[in-house]
C-alpha cells in the first residue's frame, strides 16, 4: 500500500484507548497521534470508557484486558445500543484459558498481547477497517498454547465423525487464521469454507462460529489433520 493511502486512511480512524494506568494510556495515545491517527479520547476506567464511546463516537476502541475485567457482557450490551458500534481492539496480558475463551468469546474484531510490538498495533487498526477480524502473531501464539490434555467420550466420537477436511480447518482455526487465510492456505474458496464450517457447527453440537475456535482449543492436541 502507497504511503498516501495508508496516510489516509489511518486519519479515517478515529480511536479511543482505554488502559488501566494513566501514563501508560497518555504514551500510547501520544504514539498514536504521531503516527497519524486520530485519537479522540483516553479512559482510565470502565464507566468512563463507555460515557466517552457515546460522546466521542470512535471507529475503533483499544482496550485492556484488565479494564474490562468481568465486565465484558455489560460493554458488549452498551455498544449493541449505539447506533454504530465501534470496533473493538483488544490488549491480552493473561495465558489463562479461560480468560482466553471468554475473550474469544466476545468476538471483538481484533486480538493483540500485551508484549506485541506497536507496529503489530497499527497493523491491526488499519487492517479491520476492511477486514472481520486480526490476530496479532503474539496472540496466536498464545492459542497455539492452549488445549486441553483428556477429552470426554462424547467428544471423542464427535470428533471421528469429521472428515479429514473438517479436522484441517479446525485446527486451523485455533491456530487463529482468518477465514480467508484458510481458505487460501486449502485453496478453496470462502463459500466451500464456510459450508465446512456450517457442518462443523452440526456435528459438534455448537451453535455459532464463535463457539467453533473456543471448541477447537478445548480439544487441540487431539485434532489429527493427517
Amino acid at each position: 500500500m502507497k504511503n498516501n493511502e495508508m496516510r489516509i486512511r489511518k486519519l479515517d480512524s478515529s480511536v479511543l484507548v482505554a488502559k488501566e494506568e494513566p501514563f501508560s494510556c497518555e504514551v500510547l495515545s501520544k504514539l498514536l497521534e504521531r503516527e497519524g491517527f486520530d485519537v479522540v479520547g483516553r479512559a482510565n476506567e470502565l464507566d468512563d470508557l463507555i460515557q466517552k464511546i457515546h460522546t466521542k463516537k470512535p471507529k475503533c476502541v483499544i482496550v485492556e484486558a484488565n479494564l474490562i475485567g468481568k465486565e465484558t457482557n455489560h460493554l458488549l450490551k452498551e455498544l449493541s445500543e449505539s447506533s454504530s458500534p465501534p470496533k473493538l481492539v483488544l490488549y491480552f496480558n493473561n495465558s489463562n484459558s479461560k480468560e482466553l475463551t471468554k475473550a474469544l468469546d466476545a468476538n471483538f474484531q481484533g486480538y493483540l498481547y500485551s508484549e506485541d510490538r506497536l507496529e503489530e498495533l497499527y497493523k491491526c487498526l488499519i487492517y479491520i477497517q476492511t477486514q472481520s477480524k486480526y490476530y496479532s502473531d503474539g496472540f496466536k501464539d498464545l492459542i497455539k498454547k492452549q488445549g486441553l490434555n483428556e477429552i470426554d467420550s462424547d467428544t471423542q466420537q464427535k470428533l471421528k465423525t469429521l472428515t479429514n477436511r473438517e479436522k484441517q480447518i479446525l485446527y486451523l482455526v485455533t491456530e487463529g487464521l482468518t477465514g480467508y487465510e484458510i481458505s487460501d492456505s486449502l485453496c478453496i474458496s470462502y463459500r466451500t469454507l464456510a459450508n465446512h464450517k456450517q457442518n462443523l457447527i452440526h456435528k459438534l453440537g455448537l451453535s455459532s462460529n464463535r463457539q467453533l475456535l473456543k471448541f477447537g482449543l478445548q480439544i487441540k492436541s487431539h485434532i489429527n489433520t493427517l
